[in-house]
């Protein structure tokens, strides 16, 4: 019978390709979960070190979430800096001034280039150094005060910014231009200037079109995130790197770290899917 109704009603390619990426993910999540059980249920491991149930364990526990603050706190700048690049990087690789156009194109191209790694060390030890020489006079200028004496959160936000901000000029140049060119025209036609029809016209059509690619750009900065621990900012993978050098139980604590970051990630695509079935791309 059902395969009769499914002969008779035959779903979309798009429904049918839509269906297929729902139960290949659920299978892997069902997958994941289930290794993760069968870690703790067949006696790998030591798991009372972070175990709930005991007072050591709570410790450690405790010791690792306390990562979290942070994690959150460095991404959710690094979003939003790294947005504000993006949008305006993008607006001016669409200038009609060459030298503004390289200008993005420039910056484009160093970022991308760049690991974020060594641009976190370069921010953080190379920056502050090269300020030394500098007159106090410029030296007490607020924003110059702050890379002089910066800590390491503040330049884990400043890199991970950058690096992020980079990419996304490249997915919101994109989504600006998929926007026919005639819709522009006729917002011209009718007397509206380059930056309303932007306003109005371009930019509500391709903020729905980037969101996806711009969600696995945000869902990347979490994840880079944890480089930030190599400059000593006491995130979630800092935190799980000085625990086990205490206590020697790699498994258990860096599988720990493991759901931290799926859990965080998990939150964030079912927010983005969220949008996405609000502001569906062709409404």
């Amino acid at each position: 019978m059902k395969l009769e109704l499914a002969a008779a009603f035959p779903l979309p390619l798009r429904e049918r390709d839509r269906v297929r990426g729902g139960c290949s993910a659920r299978s892997f999540r069902n997958a994941a979960l289930l290794l993760c059980a069968a870690l703790v249920l067949s006696g790998c491991g030591d798991w009372y070190v972070i175990s709930p149930t005991t007072q050591l364990g709570r410790k450690h526990l405790l010791f690792l979430l306390s990562g979290i603050p942070l994690t959150l706190l460095i991404s959710f700048y690094a979003i939003l800096f790294g947005s504000v690049i993006g949008l305006g990087g993008a607006l001016m690789s669409r200038s009609r001034h060459r030298w503004v156009r390289l200008i993005s194109a420039g910056y484009v191209d160093l970022f991308r280039k760049l690991p974020l790694y060594v641009v976190l060390l370069w921010i953080y030890f190379g920056f502050p150094t090269a300020l030394r020489d500098v007159p106090d006079d410029i030296k007490s200028l607020p924003v110059i005060a702050l890379l002089a004496n910066m800590n390491a959160v503040t330049a884990a936000v400043i890199g991970l910014s950058l690096n992020a901000g980079a990419f996304l000029i490249e997915v919101f140049r994109a989504g600006i231009e998929s926007v026919g060119k005639g819709q522009v025209d006729a917002a011209y036609s009718f007397g509206m200037s380059r930056g309303l029809a932007m306003r109005r016209i371009v930019l509500p059509q391709a903020l729905r079109r980037m969101l996806p690619p711009t969600v696995n750009q945000y869902i990347s900065v979490v994840k880079d995130s944890s480089l930030a621990g190599a400059i000593g900012v006491l995130e979630i993978t800092r935190q799980s790197t000085l625990l086990q050098t205490q206590i020697l139980h790699a498994l258990e604590i860096y599988t720990f770290l493991g759901v931290q970051y799926f859990v965080i990630l998990t939150v964030l695509t079912w927010f983005s899917r969220y949008l996405e079935r609000k502001f569906p791309q062709y409404n």
